[in-house]
């Protein structure tokens, strides 16, 4: 995110935060949504990805503003389906990348905006998986979950602990 406040379309300053991270930091931040839904789905081309782009965009209502941030960055990226990289989306990379951000967030910002953040992708993985898995189903309480979905949900549970109890 920029340091110095930009003109916006009034001519006026837009409004700018300074965060305490590097551009390749704020990028990974803003990648790693994207990747938490390409990795959910799983690689099932028959899996719509709306349940995910939509649990992106409930980020708009984080308590975080860093969370809000990173959800207009993505969405004023514009990209298309070229854009997107499948190849980085291998869930143990993912995995990794959940656990660094939420360190490197941690560290940097506070734990608060690192658990919200981590939430955050935990909700994108498990919105998406609810749609993408067929095999595999337990029920708990009434509700049906899908067993591969629980662990790459919990894989990033796992990390965000791992990151917040160091």
């Amino acid at each position: 995110m920029p340091s110095k406040p930009a003109s916006g379309p009034s001519g006026r300053p837009a409004v700018g935060v300074d965060l305490p991270l590097r551009r390749p930091e704020w990028d990974l931040l803003v990648r790693l949504p994207r990747a938490v839904l390409v990795a959910a789905c799983a690689g099932d081309e028959r899996v719509d990805a709306v349940a995910g782009v939509e649990a992106i965009a409930a980020g708009q209502r984080s308590r975080a503003l860093l969370v809000r941030g990173v959800v207009a960055a993505i969405f004023a990226e514009q990209l298309t389906d070229n854009d997107i990289d499948d190849t980085a989306a291998e869930p143990v990379a993912v995995l990794a990348d959940c656990g660094y951000a939420v360190r490197l967030l941690a560290e940097r910002i506070g734990p608060d905006v690192a658990l919200a953040y981590g939430e955050w992708l935990m909700d994108i993985a498990a919105s998406v998986g609810r749609t993408a898995w067929q095999g595999g189903r337990i029920r708990l309480a009434g509700v049906e979950i899908q067993l591969a979905e629980r662990r790459f949900v919990n894989g990033i549970a796992l990390e965000l602990t791992r990151a917040l109890h160091r």
